[in-house]
């Protein structure tokens, strides 16, 4: 009967252990041409929107073997508020001065921690927290958005988050000396085709 040393055993285990590891791996997206955000809220006349195509983001995905998304790495978007386009020109002045567009030209969300997802057929349920940034404050909150495989290796991404105005400090845009006054609330709805 032949003896193996035990520093022997720990070295050809750990050669297996190590061959049989899979390597983690990550992927970045970026937004490609169609990608949209639209902000809508309401008023004393009527309801209004604020549509940009223009947007600076990633998302990083840990991939598994399959080359699929397995879990959520991190999510970063910046969006130049000036960007933010309406048919109503002194819409769109109330808005930037509301904002304060001139000292933080951007709304910026960054996850901290990650995030879940979840997979459904072809579908990705993802969900983010972190921090979002808006007129010089920021705070906490949650997204959520339903993921698509589309051609060419593209990821579509779409979904809608509640917000209030003052919860950023911002005053609601008031117009007409007053006669036309914008809801508190608006919702931020998003269409990001990600590629790589």
């Amino acid at each position: 009967m032949i003896r193996v040393p035990a520093y022997m055993v720990f070295f050809i285990a750990s050669i297996l252990l190590v061959s049989n590891a899979t390597t983690a791996q990550t992927q970045s997206f970026r937004p490609g041409p169609g990608s949209y955000v639209t902000v809508t809220g309401t008023s004393t006349l009527h309801d209004w929107e604020m549509k940009s195509e223009s947007m600076n983001s990633e998302v990083v995905f840990n991939i598994n073997d399959s080359g699929g998304p397995e879990s959520l790495e991190s999510v970063m978007f910046r969006l130049s508020k000036k960007t933010l386009r309406s048919d109503k020109s002194g819409l769109e002045r109330r808005a930037y001065d509301a904002m304060n567009a001139n000292r933080h030209p951007e709304i910026v969300f960054r996850t901290n921690g990650g995030g879940s997802l979840q997979k459904t057929g072809d579908r990705y349920q993802v969900n983010s927290r972190g921090e979002l940034t808006v007129a010089g404050v920021t705070q906490q909150v949650s997204v959520d958005a339903i993921c698509i495989n589309g051609d060419d290796e593209r990821l579509v991404c779409s979904g809608s988050t509640r917000l209030k105005m003052s919860d950023f400090n911002i005053d609601p845009p008031v117009m007409m000396l007053g006669a036309l006054r914008t809801g508190d609330e608006i919702t931020i709805n998003y269409n990001i085709i990600y590629v790589q």
